[in-house]
């Protein structure tokens, strides 16, 4: 009996220490799927954000190449006549199918630029608000004739403060005039009288830049830029040229 007993018991504990082990087995098993499915969420994440900034700076990139076209195909449309318009159509309700119908005072001018030759359907849209850029002809000094508009300005609309400081940084110093001001997406931003206001406060976060008064084609700087544009996506840069 007592055999009995003990055989019993032995086989009792041995099954219990093979369950422990199976259990143990199953517990590392358990562990190592989650270190595992943690590596690749770390991973995942990393790709997801490499790739929001590389689609981010293609945007600015292309940004700067479309207002730069812009620029040029301007001067090129508007040398002879010497002024640039000042009744335009808003460029916000501009569509794929109104840029060549639209004609006069209700074309918006970029869209008169397109259907000059001078630009192509792509290079007038602001590819981070979706919206097209809106243009029209101002005055360079306060002081000048109404209807002396020698110089014109470009909206960009819908910019978050991170995009914002990049078209500062990118596009900045290439222009005659910059003004960071409220705009998002399907807005635009108050048009300047001229592009000869004062420049803002250096810490400030709104204001002009850079513009035509005396001493006004100042360098913006890194860390002028970090210091500009609200932290939302309501920001818009006014570009001007004379």
């Amino acid at each position: 009996m007592e055999n009995i007993m003990n055989n019993f018991v032995w086989k009792m504990k041995a099954k219990a220490k093979r369950f422990a082990e199976l259990k143990k087995q199953r517990g590392m098993s358990l562990l190592e799927v989650i270190i595992v499915l943690g590596i690749i969420g770390t991973m995942a994440a990393a790709v997801v954000i490499l790739a929001q900034r590389a689609f981010s700076s293609q945007d600015i990139t292309d940004l700067v190449d479309n207002t730069n076209s812009i620029r040029v195909a301007a001067g090129n449309a508007y040398h002879d006549e010497g002024i640039y318009p000042t009744e335009v159509g808003n460029a916000i309700n501009l569509t794929p199918a109104t840029i060549s119908t639209l004609k006069g005072a209700e074309a918006p001018m970029v869209a008169t630029l397109v259907q000059l030759g001078q630009l192509s359907a792509s290079e007038i849209k602001n590819g981070i608000s979706g919206d097209y850029f809106q243009m029209q002809g101002v005055k360079l000094t306060t002081d000048a004739e109404a209807d002396s508009t020698k110089g014109f300005i470009l909206d960009i609309n819908g910019l978050d403060a991170g995009e914002c400081r990049s078209v500062l940084t990118q596009l900045g110093n290439q222009w005659d005039y910059v003004e960071v001001s409220t705009a998002a997406a399907g807005a635009n931003p108050e048009v300047p009288g001229a592009l000869d206001t004062d420049l803002a406060a250096a810490t400030a976060v709104e204001g002009v830049l850079r513009s035509l008064v005396a001493g006004g084609d100042a360098t913006i700087t890194p860390e002028r830029a970090a210091q500009a544009c609200n932290d939302n996506s309501d920001n818009a840069v006014i570009l001007g040229s004379k």
